[in-house]
């Protein structure tokens, strides 16, 4: 609810002569919950601080100790990165507060709004400061940041002092910055996240749908955090990238082991969460035992990969699960099996494992014997059938005898206290006794608390070790999902380095799509793009035919392929790309009081700004939005420009035909169409892409499927006749005159699209539905032309 809860407690014991201290011992606040949160995703509390032109970002995740740090030089890259990390909290000084009403995503309460700290703790010299205490380190270069990160460093300082002032304790598992650079992945924008469906489905706002939910095989919930870091953040490095590939290859290769890499992962628990309790000194006996299985079990995994894995990334993660035998032998030495959950009562020191402690545990254990057995020598020796020994926190122990019996009560009994039904009464035995299991309980639970002290500061110490094994079991549970996946659907390997300048995909499918189909059922399509002959597509085709579902898919592999998973594809070759944008469909934006031609033009102006060469562009329906010359005379030049002077790889769908005579007057732009089937008035969506443009939208055709009255459809069809006779004469639009039927439309043909088509037709490959169709097409192109 965005809410700060203050928690009190008192700290001292109460005399009887003085007042009971109190204070505030943490504030909890929506980035610093660690209980009771989504254990496959990061709960992260973020800082920004805008400095000399640049936005310095830091986002921690409390909960497991990773402390990110990101730069920005727009409002833009600020928006994206807040969408990508959704903060549950974001804190700044008051110079970059006024910020926040730029951003879309906080008017639309995608993230919360800003809330202002204590300016001084933004402050360079201050903050720089801070970082070098809690660190412990004289330089931050071993952080890789230099002079010129004054903004991340203000960011960071003013995030550790926050921390520490609400939180009132050690923060000892955040323990390192990483310091990523914008070079280091892919970039996305909230759009293309969005649209592709990456984390989560564009209708439902919910992981199942989208490429995470189908992604996500992860037996652990570290794993999981890691897998979706993996999809958000795809890599630039093609030796990092094909290092992934090659231990996904290697694991795909080996069902067997897969199998018992399975079961062991299902044992291992979240260490990455339980250094945060310790951390804050709220584990418990109980975390206490699932920590211990699950290094016993992050140990099994190292042994098992060990002899049996080969890939330097797999070899990379079994050497970071360091030896802690240390930690699970002393846990597994001092804490009970199945211990409670908490501390107060005692009973979570094993015995044997200090001699002081068990001494007055079998004291304890003594004197409820000689309890038992003093009640049943009282019984014999006084003939008191009732009496029994108990016990209340008032009188202590003492002898109740039923009113019946008092008669048999001997005159050394002292009265404690009378009940309605019975008398209470004392001996001096039972005082003494009373005396001896009242001091060995109080002193057990004052040393078992010692003890417990003196395990968590030993867990402190080895914080950095739980968190090495964490951040390798993570990774190899992840690069077994990538495989799992990739097995279960039949992806293949990508070929992805430097030297690849083009997307080249064979039998490429919508992943998603497809598992929600049986199998057989998606048909797959080819896709060639480059710097050359193919650097821009035009896409034409009825809607539903399935135009946006491939473009999305080639968007799709090219990520998948960056993240280091195996494709959906027969065979793919993928260049390092930088960037991927998509403009898909058509939504107003409320919150800023934008139309949807406005917003349509926003994102296309910043793809134009921000794209490169090694870019990736999906543009569905570039102008819908506003008259029909406006908008065919933006697409045209929209088109025109990426073409010719950005000259990113681009997919571009539109229902404007006069589009597709741009192939053979612009180098690189090819004209594609999804392939249809008329029977009888009717349309068949084949969802196969094949050269050439298409003849025709079936606007109408499609209406007609949705359901629209037959008369409403007759009347389209007529409108349209007679706007492509007046089109043809170039006269003023009459709707109301009589379409003559005996009229034939004539269009002029691009014959350099027809010359191209027949030039690149493969008769030894080409399928024979491809190679009729692509006839028809032409057929019909060259008889209406005449």
């Amino acid at each position: 609810a965005g809410h700060k809860v203050a928690i009190c407690s008192q700290q001292t014991e109460p005399n009887g002569k003085e007042l009971v201290k109190r204070n505030v011992v943490r504030i909890v606040t929506p980035g610093t919950i660690t209980d009771n949160i989504d254990e496959k995703s990061n709960n992260y509390i973020l800082s920004i601080c805008f400095h000399k032109d640049i936005f310095g970002i830091a986002y921690a995740d409390v909960s497991t100790g990773a402390l990110y740090l990101s730069e920005a030089q727009t409002i833009k890259e600020v928006e994206d990165l807040l969408i990508q990390v959704r903060p549950s909290e974001i804190i700044t000084n008051t110079k970059t507060k006024e910020y926040d009403a730029l951003l879309g995503c906080v008017k639309a309460n995608l993230v919360p709004k800003f809330n202002i700290y204590a300016d001084y703790c933004f402050d360079a010299t201050r903050a720089k400061k801070a970082c070098h205490k809690h660190f412990g380190v004289v330089n931050l270069s071993v952080y890789d940041l230099s002079e010129q990160n004054v903004a991340g460093v203000c960011a960071v300082g003013g995030l550790l002092e926050y921390l520490n002032e609400t939180q009132k304790r050690s923060l000892a598992n955040i323990n390192k910055i990483i310091y990523q650079k914008q070079s280091e992945f892919m970039h996305l924008d909230a759009n293309s996240r969005r649209n592709l469906e990456i984390v989560e489905n564009m209708s439902t706002k919910k992981k199942k749908g989208s490429l995470l939910g189908l992604f996500d095989k992860t037996r652990t919930s570290m794993g999981a955090r890691f897998l979706k870091t993996a999809i958000e953040q795809p890599l630039q490095n093609s030796e990092e990238i094909n290092a992934r590939l090659d231990a996904v290859e290697e694991l795909l290769g080996n069902v067997i082991l897969r199998s018992e890499m399975t079961e062991i992962l299902n044992q291992i628990f979240d260490i990455e969460r339980l250094t945060g309790k310790i951390a804050y000194g709220t584990i418990t006996p109980k975390d206490c035992n699932t920590l211990s299985q699950s290094l016993k079990n992050a140990t099994a995994l190292k042994f098992l990969l060990d002899d049996k894995v080969s890939s330097l990334l797999l070899r990379s993660c079994v050497e970071k699960i360091v030896d802690t035998s240390a930690v699970f032998n002393l846990l597994d030495s001092a804490i009970r099996d199945n211990a409670p959950v908490s501390t107060k009562e005692g009973g979570y020191i094993k015995l044997g494992y200090n001699e002081e402690l068990d001494v007055l545990f079998s004291a304890g254990t003594l004197g409820k014997q000689w309890l038992a057995e003093y009640e049943t020598k009282m019984k014999e020796q006084y003939g008191i059938k009732n009496l029994k020994v108990s016990y209340n926190r008032v009188f202590g122990y003492f002898i109740e005898v039923t009113k019946s019996q008092i008669s048999l009560v001997p005159e050394s009994w002292v009265r404690r206290q009378t009940t309605a039904n019975s008398e209470r009464y004392i001996t001096e035995e039972l005082k003494e006794m009373e005396d001896k299991i009242m001091n060995s309980e109080s002193r057990s639970l004052k040393l078992e608390a010692e003890l417990y002290t003196q395990i968590r500061e030993f867990l402190v110490s080895k914080i950095v070790d739980l968190q090495a094994v964490a951040q390798a079991v993570s990774y190899i549970d992840t690069l077994l999902s990538f495989a799992v996946v990739s097995d279960e659907y039949n992806y293949s390997k990508p070929e992805i380095n430097e030297t690849i300048n083009s997307i080249e995909i064979i039998d490429g499918r919508h992943p998603v799509i497809e598992s929600l189909l049986k199998s057989g059922e998606f048909v797959p399509n080819d896709t060639i793009l480059n710097n050359d002959e193919d650097t821009t597509l035009i896409i034409t085709g009825p809607n539903m035919a399935g135009k946006s579902t491939y473009m999305r898919q080639v968007a799709i592999i090219t990520l998948i392929a960056h993240i280091g998973c195996f494709v959906p594809a027969k065979s793919a070759k993928i260049s390092l790309t930088d960037r991927i944008f998509t403009r898909i469909g058509a939504s107003d934006d409320l919150t800023t009081g934008q139309s949807t031609f406005m917003v349509e033009m926003t994102e296309v102006s910043n793809i134009i700004n921000n794209a490169t060469q090694k870019s990736l562009l999906i543009l569905d329906e570039i102008g819908r939005g506003t008259s029909t010359y406006d908008g065919l005379s933006i697409a045209w030049a929209v088109l025109e420009y990426i073409a010719k002077n950005i000259k990113a790889k681009t997919l571009f769908a539109t229902h404007y035909h006069e589009l597709t005579d741009l192939e053979g007057k612009i180098d690189g732009v090819k004209n594609y169409r999804v392939l249809i089937k008329e029977v009888n008035n009717d349309i068949v969506f084949l969802h196969k892409i094949a050269r050439g443009s298409a003849n025709k939208s079936f606007g109408i055709e499609v209406a007609k499927m949705s359901g629209l009255p037959s008369v409403i459809i007759s009347k389209a069809k007529e409108i349209l006749t007679i706007q492509e006779e007046f089109a043809e004469s170039n006269s003023k639009i009459d709707l109301f005159a009589k379409p003559d039927s005996d009229k034939k439309t004539k269009n002029n043909i691009n014959v350099d699209e027809v010359i191209n088509v027949l030039a690149e037709l493969d008769m030894n490959t080409v399928s024979p539905l491809i190679a009729f169709s692509t006839l028809q097409n032409l057929v019909d192109k060259v008889r209406r032309d005449r």
